[in-house]
């Protein structure tokens, strides 16, 4: 997955870094999909889940030292905040497997996989977008971005149909409706690190400079 990245100039460097990060974090979603089918025993799955964070961890670190090796402006500012999004989503995709791995639900709730479907599609419209770093075209960024907020938009409702169900019906225990309340908010805040990151970018292809002709 990593590569070596210190026989590249920063902006090479940035361009490989960034592929490498949302390859891995593709592979980090796909890793827990796998534990939401291996429930109730899904340690294997929630192994792999943390590697591939760690993993995400080392690349944000690349990241940031390219950045450090050009002269510091708003465009680094906001490609800074692109890569700490990237790294969110990772960290989300991770604590929703370790809430899995403290709270031990013996079985999925349907909205899990609903909103775990959700945050897939919006990962894949990213990696599409950010394997055309830095050409993207602002229309292309701007279709991107609004389709990811449809998405984020689709998990927020989600979320809260499901929270609005269980106060009324009560369909869930009480001590698994709120380990599923844990496991739940955190697959939605994910998808908000998702849609923010596709923002950064659309302010990145805003704010580069474009070469004449």
């Amino acid at each position: 997955m990593q590569h070596d990245y210190s026989t590249l100039s920063p902006a090479d460097a940035l361009r490989r870094i960034f592929r490498d990060q949302v390859d891995n974090i593709t592979d980090c979603g796909h890793a827990l999909s796998q534990v939401f089918l291996h429930l109730p025993e899904p340690e294997t799955y929630i192994a792999e889940v943390k590697r591939l964070e760690e993993i995400g961890d080392r690349l944000t670190a690349a990241a940031y030292q390219a950045l450090q090796a050009e002269p510091y402006s708003e465009l680094t500012h906001i490609t800074e905040q692109f890569v700490r999004h990237l790294d969110d989503i990772a960290d989300g995709i991770n604590d929703t497997a370790r809430s899995i791995d403290i709270c031990r639900p013996k079985r999925a709730e349907p909205a899990g996989h609903e909103l775990l479907a959700t945050l897939l599609s919006m990962i894949t419209r990213l990696h599409e977008e950010v394997a055309l770093y830095p050409e993207n075209t602002l229309d292309r960024l701007r279709t991107c971005r609004e389709t990811l907020k449809r998405l984020e938009e689709t998990a927020d409702t989600l979320y809260h149909e499901w929270r609005k169900t269980q106060r009324r019906l009560s369909s869930l225990p009480l001590v698994d409706e709120n380990n599923w309340t844990e496991i739940l908010g955190t697959l939605e805040q994910t998808t908000d690190a998702a849609y923010h990151a596709v923002l950064s970018l659309e302010h990145i292809a805003k704010r580069r400079p474009r070469s004449a002709g």
